[in-house]
């Protein structure tokens, strides 16, 4: 069970850097412009405002197939707190991150963690270079386009979508986005030779108060043949401030970076 908890952060990873098989083709011309779309998928996500929610991560691998229980806390702009268990509520892992610093406890090990929340210390921590927004991006099913580089993009129009496409470097990302309300259900990364790194697939939306939120979250890297799924039990959208506190034993092995 202790691997569940990489397999979480490799979710964090699919969209930190947001097969075979080329993406699907949408012809139509789009009729918005980067900065409408970007601005509408923007304020839509920012509704959302602070998240309580429960419920299962899955993976499937090559190496591991597993399940475990998960708890999610967000207050934005600056705290997310994630809680991972394994079978009979054995504790595996819990992380609070700020945009200052983090608390990683791992229970498996009774070791605790401390440190300022720069990347190369989440990345370390994670196993992955990542930034703070990425993580609220992940585990919140509302993402945010942050990437406001205009010099090489494309933007379709299907029926009930649009498709973003931008290149930066030798990655191209693919976003497909709701039409009507302006959320993101898809994401995709290919690399310079076309073959897809990774797949984010966000379903089951509910409105409620104009969120929009995705009860499951789906990852896939087709070539280490990796899967996640996250599903959402319970959620509470926009509880207000949240404080917390992670139960940490006193014998835990204490490690200040």
């Amino acid at each position: 069970m202790k691997h569940v908890t990489h397999y979480l952060l490799l979710l964090i990873l699919a969209v930190s850097i947001t097969s075979c098989t080329s993406a699907p083709e949408i012809t139509s011309n789009g009729s918005i412009t980067f900065a409408d779309l970007a601005r509408k998928v923007n304020e839509n996500a920012g509704r959302l405002l602070s998240l309580n929610a429960e419920g299962e991560i899955s993976i499937d691998s090559p190496t591991l197939s597993n399940t475990g229980s998960l708890t999610v806390s967000i207050s934005r702009p600056d705290s997310l707190y994630t809680k991972i268990e394994g079978p009979f509520g054995i504790d595996i892992a819990d992380v609070l991150v700020t945009r200052n610093e983090f608390v990683y406890y791992n229970a498996t090990e009774n070791k605790v963690i401390r440190g300022p929340s720069t990347q190369r210390n989440l990345g370390i921590i994670l196993k992955m270079k990542v930034e703070f927004d990425d993580l609220l991006n992940a585990l919140s099913g509302s993402f945010m386009i942050t990437n406001k580089d205009t010099s090489d993009y494309k933007i379709s129009r299907g029926e009930n979508e649009y498709l973003l496409e931008q290149k930066a470097g030798a990655t191209t990302n693919r976003y497909w986005i709701d039409n009507e309300a302006f959320y993101i259900t898809r994401i995709q990364s290919y690399d310079i030779n076309g073959k897809m790194k990774l797949e984010i697939t966000y379903d089951e939306f509910y409105e409620s108060d104009g969120i929009y939120f995705p009860k499951k979250i789906t990852l896939t890297r087709p070539k280490e043949k990796q899967y996640v799924w996250v599903n959402y039990k319970i959620e509470n959208l926009n509880p207000g401030k949240m404080q917390y506190k992670l139960k940490i034993p006193g014998s835990a092995k204490k490690v200040q970076w």
